[in-house]
């Protein structure tokens, strides 16, 4: 048994739903989905051979096509084979023509035409309307059609636990009073069997974590860049430190349709009086790691193609981030700048019960209280934060960690591009909760999801990450390091990076 620290219930267990797409929710569903492809430390694919057999590039003209052959033994809970039907599905699902579904992101789904049979029922052909060079991350976490064909059951099906499985566990339980999830050996997975016999996912205030290990109710943690816990995890007894270089980072997102921040002249003018190299020191000084920081939004510092796009936003400048407020119209009127009667004051939304976000909004808060803009701290609820303040955009500025992938681009997407406006008019952010963009960065993800030379897909990348930086939709601060703090015994588990977590494989090494 595994005992796995959540920081709150997934409020949907579809991971592709919009209010889905949490790192929590990810650790639940990797245990009950599978995906066609899994990946090594150094982000290179390899074939997930108890969800398909084979998956290729069959066609590049005049149409790219990919065929998959899924194997013949996989099959849902209920012992419904996995076939071309589910695959069909949850192309149409998040392919973005239907605007009933509430998806987190239409990305390469939307470069598809069709996917029909091959030979048979298990054979499945992909073919697409353009090229789409990312293809190995499409159906990442299938889900079955019966859950995909409906808008409503895609929505709302899966909030009150995980529907069926098709993974080396199945789910058990979920009892909110208790905020644990449980899941237990699934009996029907035709792969290698789960060393563990279930897992049990336990909410805990993210400070509370580290007590909680060391007093043996938890058998890890992730540590990040949160010194006091890396500090009590080396002096507790049986535990041990394992660390990575992943694709995570640390970032501050402005909201630019809040009503102060629109204004593209107010957000690099705070853009530059935010010290992020300061942040990078403060946080990652005390971790034994590099103090850097991050300076773009697509590529992490131990990836192919990372550069420096900064601009003239890379540099600490008060002076200039002073005078830019000053010709924007806010005036100082004592310690903090007016404008027509209202102060220059910037609610920064954090999760309640995380140190580090709450350490990082006071750095924030004494470098732009430099320049006479207050920023008023708001803590709220864990379980609330995504659902009613980050995605309604119900904040001016926030932070947390964004949770990278192997492709680096493709995966950023849904995070920059602009949102649309739906039929109810409101906004599609899918992930641009900083709901800024430009149609040209837009035009550019579209090329570089297409390219097929990897060079000038780099190239693309970094021309899309400096307008990111010219819109001031985020400031990026620092990769995040990984750093897990786990029982001694507890094997195949702790710091990934790029690398896939095997859930059949973890388990706890005989003393």
């Amino acid at each position: 048994m595994l005992r796995w620290p959540l920081s709150e219930l997934p409020p949907n267990f579809n991971t592709h739903s919009l209010d889905g797409a949490l790192g929590d929710n990810a650790a639940v569903m990797g245990a009950l989905l599978l995906s066609p492809f899994d990946f090594d430390a150094a982000a290179q694919p390899h074939l997930n051979e108890d969800f398909v057999q084979s998956a290729e590039l069959t066609a590049t003209e005049p149409q790219q096509v990919v065929t998959y052959r899924i194997n013949p033994d996989a099959m849902w809970h209920d012992g419904t084979p996995v076939t071309v039907a589910d695959f069909e599905a949850q192309w149409r699902a998040l392919n973005g023509t239907d605007p009933a579904f509430k998806v987190v992101s239409t990305q390469g789904y939307d470069k598809i035409e069709n996917v029909v049979p091959g030979s048979d029922e298990r054979e499945v052909v992909v073919t697409f309307t353009e090229d789409y060079v990312d293809w190995r991350e499409l159906f990442s976490a299938l889900y079955p059609a019966a859950t995909n064909r409906d808008p409503a059951t895609f929505n709302d099906g899966w909030r009150d636990g995980p529907l069926t499985t098709a993974g080396p566990f199945k789910f058990e339980s979920l009892d909110r009073t208790a905020q644990t999830i449980t899941l237990v050996r699934n009996e029907r997975w035709w792969g290698s069997p789960a060393k563990l016999d279930r897992l049990i996912y336990r909410v805990i205030d993210p400070d509370a974590q580290i007590d909680a290990l060391a007093n043996g109710e938890i058998d890890f943690i992730d540590v990040g860049s949160d010194v006091n816990k890396l500090e009590r995890a080396r002096t507790t007894p049986g535990i041990e430190l394992r660390r990575a270089a992943g694709p995570n980072f640390t970032h501050v997102t402005l909201n630019g349709t809040s009503e102060v921040l629109s204004d593209l002249e107010v957000r690099r003018a705070l853009a530059l009086a935010i010290d992020r190299e300061t942040i990078a020191r403060a946080f990652l000084g005390p971790l034994d790691v590099p103090v850097e920081s991050l300076d773009n939004h697509i590529f992490m510092r131990n990836q192919r193609g990372y550069r420096d796009n900064t601009g003239d936003l890379g540099t600490y400048a008060p002076d200039r981030a002073e005078s830019m407020l000053d010709a924007a119209g806010w005036e100082h009127a004592g310690a903090v700048r007016a404008k027509n009667g209202r102060e220059l004051a910037i609610r920064f939304v954090i999760p309640s019960q995380a140190a580090t976000s709450g350490q990082l909004a006071e750095l924030v808060q004494g470098m732009l209280q430099r320049v006479g803009v207050r920023v008023d701290i708001e803590a709220v609820p864990v379980g609330d934060f995504f659902e009613r303040y980050i995605t309604p955009g119900n904040f001016d500025m926030t932070t947390f960690a964004w949770l990278g992938t192997v492709f680096p681009i493709s995966s950023s997407r849904s995070i920059y591009a602009q949102p649309a406006v739906g039929e109810n008019g409101e906004l599609d952010v899918q992930q641009n909760y900083a709901r800024a963009g430009s149609d040209q960065i837009d035009r550019l993800f579209a090329e570089a999801t297409s390219e097929f030379d990897e060079e000038r897909a780099i190239e693309l990348g970094n021309r899309i990450d400096a307008l990111i930086w010219q819109v001031v939709h985020s400031l990026t601060l620092y990769q995040r390091p990984e750093i897990a703090a786990t029982r001694a015994d507890l094997a195949n588990f702790g710091a990934f990076g790029f690398a896939s977590g095997v859930y059949e494989d973890i388990g706890f090494a005989l003393r």
